[in-house]
């Protein structure tokens, strides 16, 4: 029977999916292949670390499946195309430091065109957080700030939101705001969002794990409705940790 609720509610819904985010990227690795992230779904080796391909991993996972394994000197970058010129976009995503080392981070890195170190967004976790080789770094201009603890072993989830306009960023740590409105490392070269880099350039023996990457417009996580017609998060394809 309809009633005058159920055509509400499909109207809403109907509204909310017509006005869902736009997502750029979505992986969970559990369709890639097993061995060198290099040359699949778009991931490369090359500038600015030029190092040997991080890994496609069963061993290890956000939940069931895959993910995507770093070990020292290992690190790829994916093109962003076309690169992001304006708006508010986030990354959600999955890490798990496996090994807390003083040699040993993790790189979430964004940039412009130009392929280097002194990029825009940057994220690091571990040994160039800016305090201990145990907390999670987040760049406020041409510093990095540690703003959370390592929990070693365990799976964490960063969520950033960035500002493309104003070259500024947010950080949550597993639900909580660490880096509030945090400036972009190096504005003056890199004015959008045109790759996005993981691994590390250094380091000892396994270093940790990426998983579930969500990256798309807005400054939350969107809601989807599944084929019941359900209200679900995008989460809803992805894998329930642990």
């Amino acid at each position: 029977m309809i009633t005058r609720w159920t055509v509400v509610l499909v109207m809403g819904l109907l509204a909310m999916s017509a006005h869902a985010a736009a997502i750029h990227y979505e992986q969970n690795f559990d369709g890639l292949d097993v061995g060198e992230a290099d040359g699949q779904d778009g991931w490369a080796v090359g500038a600015p670390a030029n190092q040997a391909s991080t890994l496609i991993t069963a061993a290890e996972s956000h939940g069931a499946g895959k993910s995507m394994e770093v070990s020292a000197n290992q690190e790829v970058v994916r093109v962003i195309d076309p690169k992001i010129t304006g708006g508010v976009h986030f990354l959600s995503i999955w890490f798990q430091v496996a090994t807390v080392d003083a040699a040993n981070t993790l790189h979430i890195y964004f940039g412009d065109e130009v392929r280097e170190w002194n990029a825009g967004p940057v994220i690091r976790i571990g040994s160039q957080s800016g305090g201990g080789f145990d907390q999670v770094g987040v760049h406020d201009g041409g510093a990095a700030q540690p703003v959370a603890p390592i929990l070693e072993g365990q799976w964490q989830h960063i969520f950033e939101v960035m500002d493309v306009d104003n070259f500024t960023y947010d950080v949550y740590v597993d639900d909580k705001l660490v880096a509030d409105d945090f400036a972009w490392r190096n504005p003056a070269t890199h004015q959008a969002l045109g790759w996005l880099m993981l691994g590390f350039d250094g380091g000892v023996d396994l270093i940790g794990y990426y998983d579930d990457i969500l990256f798309g417009e807005g400054d939350t996580l969107p809601l989807a409705v599944d084929a019941a017609g359900k209200l679900a998060t995008t989460w809803a394809g992805m894998k329930y940790a642990r």
